[in-house]
């Protein structure tokens, strides 16, 4: 019997609630508890030239799809604001298509406690 990770169950229950956000957000969405247990709205992975199936299984993310020199400060600012302040940030930096080429962007990462964990929660949109 294939029981559902706590992760998934979240994500699951999240999704039903956010499903309208989602399908409706002018904003690209994803919703982090770590790589292997997200979520996105598929105008977020459209922005990186991606499917949402493709997205999910993605393991890197932020390494693959950021500009190298912006990378340790996405990391950084989602571990401050996530895991230690508890705040909402927003931010700018150079986001990477799946075909390489690059586009200015912004993200309003937001900490959103659910089920005992404490997920990120991202609006992003080209600038």
């Amino acid at each position: 019997m294939n029981q559902e990770h706590e992760h998934e169950k979240i994500l699951r229950v999240l999704m039903e609630q956010f499903q309208t956000l989602f399908d409706k957000s002018p904003d690209g969405i994803y919703l982090y508890i770590d790589e292997v247990h997200k979520i996105c709205n598929e105008r977020f992975a459209k922005m990186y030239g991606l499917t949402v199936k493709e997205w999910v299984a993605m393991e890197g993310f932020v390494n693959k799809h950021t500009a190298p020199e912006d990378v340790e400060r996405y990391i950084r600012n989602y571990h401050e604001h996530i895991h230690q302040e508890l705040t909402p940030l927003k931010f700018q930096f150079t986001a990477v298509r799946k075909d390489g080429t690059s586009f200015p962007a912004e993200t309003y990462m937001v900490p959103l406690p659910a089920g005992g964990e404490m997920l990120a929660m991202h609006f992003t949109r080209e600038v």
